[in-house]
């Protein structure tokens, strides 16, 4: 009994496994169209990237020129500062 409860089981696991492989294996892969349209997203999506990566790059350029132009600020304020304590 245990013998015949074990050999079903096997069976069984043998037929699922053989039953997967074969509705795996019939899956054809894309169709040209498919892949043209992934073609499609992947160049998108690369124009995309660039598009950010130019934005941050300008991003940092304009930040850096609001720093320097903070700095300049300061130290005008610093000078205006400077001269007013000097002259009464």
């Amino acid at each position: 009994m245990a013998n015949a409860k074990k050999l079903f089981a096997m069976f069984m696991f043998a037929a699922l496994f053989s039953g997967s492989v074969l509705i795996t294996g019939c899956g054809g892969g894309p169709s040209p169209e498919q892949m043209q349209q992934l073609n499609d997203l992947r160049a998108e999506v690369e124009s995309l990237q660039s598009q950010v990566n130019d934005a941050i790059s300008q991003k940092s350029q304009l930040e850096r020129q609001i720093a320097d132009k903070d700095a300049k600020v300061k130290a005008y304020l610093n000078d205006i500062g400077t001269v007013q304590k000097r002259c009464p």
